[in-house]
């Protein structure tokens, strides 16, 4: 029997995706590239954005297509938000967010004959579903710790996908991780729709106590974190993040906004005063650490004047990356139903300007960086894979970097000297 797995969407998807592919690996189904005739495929869908949809309606569509005697699974947030639209794009099962376990068990069923299968609960009341990797596909290895969001924020339909905040159980994170680190892998993301919030529906357990003990656990000498609200980064955390000795200097932040009267109308749970606050909090602490950030522009509402204080936050927080999202009108949002709704045209405009001031800003850390981190003080990175004799990963500052290489060392955390900077990559020699 053969399967494959495709993914659209974020991290927490591409995690829940491989632990689907493993558990159908274990009940005797051989993966295979999507594209290539099966006997089923599962289409991992995203419902973030009315261009998401489409696209996990195209791909249900594409693998109906290519294996027209296989059997379709539609999972994940398009599945969980609209299971009667996946299931006349051609669907043959339907399995929501809070049911990815069951997926391997699904496609059995299917292979049986059966059709019409669908696994679709209330996600605002579903436990935490306990998906598992045993190996991760990448060299970085992610960690889902947490799912579901309860931001409510006025753009985002991911709460109605994901539902409320679910903390996986704090021993079965570390025994992921123990398993994970015994085969090799060095370097840990710990990630979830809203990685801050673990640990607060549980008792006695927090995102800090969590880093602590991942710190402690044989074989990992790197941590990082999914994307992080501004709110988080309070003295006391920012304090215990002092004490994670494997923690790399570098934070994802979802900012979205430099403008407090564009926050107040996103309803996000701070200010461009408190973000900015929170971002110096962390440079006291930790001086050498680098950020990067998620910003919305275009958001009804937003004045030129509001866009200039967005401008103005960037330049002065000092991003080493900026994602830029034009706003995307989503329906079923708050923000759908919102007047004054910018133009296609403005909103275009206004995010080139931003990615100019971002890249502007880049080109002088990157150029910084590469002359703080020759010889005398190597940079570490964690080579990600090794292709016609160049090294490729990223520093301890989640900074891509290209080295020679005359051996495959993927998986390997090497000590590279810093010789220029190649767009926004990073060049160097290897030291060993």
């Amino acid at each position: 029997m053969k399967a494959s797995v495709y993914t659209l969407g974020c991290r927490v998807n591409q995690y829940e995706s491989d632990s689907a592919a493993q558990a159908l690996e274990r009940e005797g189904f051989t993966i295979v590239p999507f594209g290539e005739e099966c006997d089923v495929t599962v289409i991992n869908t995203c419902t973030v954005t009315a261009e998401s949809d489409r696209k996990s309606r195209q791909f249900i569509r594409r693998a109906r297509n290519v294996s027209p005697f296989g059997a379709v699974i539609v999972t994940g947030c398009y599945a969980q938000i609209d299971k009667d639209g996946a299931l006349l794009q051609g669907a043959d099962a339907v399995v929501g967010n809070g049911e990815k376990s069951k997926i391997a068990e699904v496609a059995k069923r299917l292979v049986s004959g059966e059709r019409g299968i669908s696994l679709v609960g209330d996600i605002m009341t579903a436990p935490y579903d306990n998906v598992w990797v045993t190996k991760p596909t990448k060299a970085r290895a992610y960690i889902k710790i947490e799912d579901g969001c309860e931001n409510r924020c006025a753009y985002c339909i991911i709460p109605k996908a994901r539902g409320q905040v679910r903390s996986r159980p704090f021993d079965d994170c570390i025994k992921e991780i123990t398993a994970v680190a015994e085969k090799g892998y060095k370097e840990f993301i710990l990630t979830g729709i809203e990685t801050a919030s673990y640990g607060i529906d549980i008792k006695g357990y927090g995102l800090s106590d969590l880093l602590l003990a991942v710190d402690d656990i044989k074989g990992v000498e790197r941590i990082t974190m999914g994307s992080l609200e501004p709110t988080v980064m309070s003295e006391a955390f920012v304090e215990n993040l002092t004490r994670v000795k494997g923690l790399l200097p570098h934070f994802h932040l979802s900012i979205q906004s430099g403008c407090t009267k564009t926050l107040n109308r996103m309803r996000r749970r701070y200010t461009a005063e408190r973000a900015i606050a929170a971002i110096e909090r962390v440079r006291r602490a930790i001086p050498d650490a680098t950020f990067s950030a998620d910003v919305i522009v275009g958001f009804p509402g937003e004045t030129e004047e509001e866009f200039s204080d967005t401008i103005e936050f960037c330049k002065k927080a000092r991003f080493m990356h900026l994602h830029i999202f034009p706003y995307s009108r989503r329906e079923g949002t708050e923000a759908a139903d919102m007047g004054a709704q910018v133009p296609e045209n403005i909103k275009k405009e206004r995010a080139a300007r931003l990615a100019k001031v971002s890249k502007e800003i880049q080109n002088e850390l990157l150029n910084k960086y590469v002359s703080d981190h020759g010889e005398d003080s190597p940079v570490s990175v964690l080579c990600e894979m090794t292709r016609n004799g160049i090294g490729n990963g990223h520093t301890e500052h989640f900074i891509e970097c290209d080295f020679p290489s005359d051996r495959d060392r993927t998986g390997e955390i090497v000590r590279v000297a810093l010789t220029g900077v190649k767009g926004n990559v990073v060049l160097g020699r290897a030291l060993d």
